[in-house]
Formats: C-alpha cells, sequence, structure tokens
C-alpha cells in the first residue's frame, strides 16, 4: 500500500493543524499572543528535534530565545483539565464508536535531577527497570477508526506526598495526596463517564487488572 504524497495535500494538513490549535487554545486564551505561542509549541513538539527542551524547540520554530515557552508552561494561566476536556472532545468527534476501548497504561519521563513533581527512582517503563523518573498513568482510546491519548495523571510516590517542604518547593497543591496508579485510573474512568465517552471495555496490564479496588469498580459499573 502506497501513499500519494501531494502538496494540496500537505496545505491541507496545515490548515488543519492550525484549526486545531485554535480551537484548543482559543477557550484558554483570551489574546492572541499566548494562542500564536501554543501553536507554535505544538508544532515544535510534533517536529524531530532531538531534544525537546524549552531552547531547543524555540531555535527549530524559529524564536531568538525560549522565553515565549518557558513563559507559556510556567507563567500563563491556564486550565490543564480544560485543555485535556476539549482534547477529548475532539477525539470523540473522529474516533468515538459505542464499543470503543479504553486502555490504562503508564508512561514515564527519565529525569536527571530531583526537582521535577514525583520524580523518584522506581520502575520506569521506557527501560524496563528501576530509573530517576516521573510516571504518569493514562488513559488512552481506541476504536475501529483510531486510537488517541484522553487523560493523564502524576504518580506522586507516597515520599512526594509525606514531605511538606518538598511539596511547598515544588508547587504540588494541597488537594493533591498520594494515591496507588489503580486508583489514579479508577479517578480518570470516574472522569470518562462524566463526560460521556463511550466504551465497552477497559484493558491495562497485569499491574492493573489484578488490583482488587479497579476489579471491583469495573464491576459495580
Amino acid at each position: 500500500m502506497t501513499c500519494s504524497l501531494t502538496y494540496d495535500l500537505v496545505v491541507s494538513w496545515d490548515a488543519e493543524l492550525n484549526a486545531l490549535t485554535e480551537r484548543i487554545a482559543r477557550p484558554m486564551f483570551t489574546r492572541p499572543e499566548p494562542r500564536s505561542t501554543f501553536g507554535d509549541l505544538v508544532r515544535a513538539l510534533l517536529a524531530d528535534v532531538p531534544r525537546k527542551n524549552s531552547w531547543q524547540l524555540a531555535d527549530h520554530i524559529g524564536h531568538v530565545k525560549a522565553h515565549r515557552f518557558e513563559w507559556l508552561l510556567n507563567g500563563a494561566k491556564w486550565d490543564a483539565d480544560a485543555l485535556r476536556d476539549e482534547v477529548r472532545a475532539y477525539v470523540l468527534e473522529h474516533l468515538g464508536r459505542p464499543d470503543g476501548v479504553l486502555i490504562a497504561d503508564d508512561t514515564s519521563a527519565i529525569k536527571k535531577g530531583d526537582r521535577s513533581v514525583g520524580v523518584a527512582r522506581q520502575y520506569c517503563g521506557l527501560t524496563g527497570q528501576i530509573e530517576n523518573c516521573q510516571v504518569m498513568p493514562m488513559l488512552t482510546y481506541a476504536s475501529a477508526a483510531g486510537h488517541a491519548f484522553v487523560n493523564r495523571r502524576l504518580y506522586l510516590p507516597q515520599a512526594w506526598a509525606d514531605d511538606p517542604e518538598r511539596r511547598r518547593q515544588a508547587g504540588v497543591p494541597d488537594e493533591v495526596v498520594f494515591a496507588t496508579k489503580p486508583h489514579l485510573v479508577i479517578d480518570m474512568l470516574e472522569e470518562e463517564i462524566a463526560a460521556g465517552t463511550p466504551f465497552r471495555y477497559l484493558c491495562g496490564d497485569c499491574g492493573y487488572g489484578r488490583d482488587p479496588d479497579l476489579r471491583a469498580f469495573c464491576h459495580d459499573r
């Protein structure tokens, strides 16, 4: 099977990406400048940039300095859950099916320092061994039409949850408490059910499948 790549097709992809980033950014940012920066950041993240830090991304997109991306990520006020909701709505418009499947799995981000929220020496799915990393339980949605991320949580290890000073320095909200990864998945499932996400099955590896609380939640539903 071959794909005929034409100029018009590439232009249509560019127009669709512009429309999508504008749709997602408009509810979060009232001014056009942060919406434009958001669009630039999305394009840079999608590009073949070896190290996706603010400086490398800014250089790729043609910014002289990284301050616009750094401000968007660390200084601008925007609602990550509202962003998640808009992404979910877009996904379900295109992929939603009554027999859809939610898949629970972890993704990891390897870190060198100790200041990123939740970073600890823990199992890393990227390498299959213990690493200094962050771990994020994720929910993805799959149907015959495709597959995409719809929800996420950052796992906060017990040592982090019980350390007030470390929490304060990292800006961890008071309402964020320790929860096991299966319980984070339960929280996300409740959000998907409340949002009306159509699905018939939940899939996960044995770490989730053997958890009694998650199994009980699914049975009760």
